[in-house]
């Protein structure tokens, strides 16, 4: 039977050390690994409603408002550059009235989904 050669104890010192350090970086690895699952469970932060005016800006750009504004930068770049609820107040009751509805439903299903 082969003899069992001791070890010396400066090699019993590092081996204690890299088994603590690999214990300390177990722990680190675990408590990232829970932060991440925290971040995986936690509810998404509601995004803040947009400035009516943006919201305005948004719907006469989509209904190419822009196009047939008085203002010729407006009409350039085909995007509201001035207070969009001139441009909206004039051509909102122009537009037809099941489109019109189609708007003011989305906007209300937004409106009720945000309050949630």
């Amino acid at each position: 039977m082969p003899a069992h050669t001791p070890v010396p104890a400066a090699d019993n010192a590092h081996h204690a050390h890299l088994q603590a350090r690999l214990r300390d970086l177990q722990l680190k690895g675990f408590a990232v690994a829970d932060r991440i699952l925290d971040s995986l469970q936690a509810e998404p932060a509601e995004r803040a409603p947009l400035p009516l005016t943006v919201a305005r800006r948004q719907m006469a750009n989509m209904l190419g408002v822009p196009q047939l504004c008085h203002r010729a930068r407006c009409r350039r770049t085909q995007t509201c550059d001035g207070e969009p609820a001139h441009c909206l107040g004039a051509c909102l009751p122009a537009l037809p009235h099941d489109v019109l509805a189609r708007i003011l439903s989305a906007k209300a299903m937004r409106q009720r989904l945000r309050r949630r």
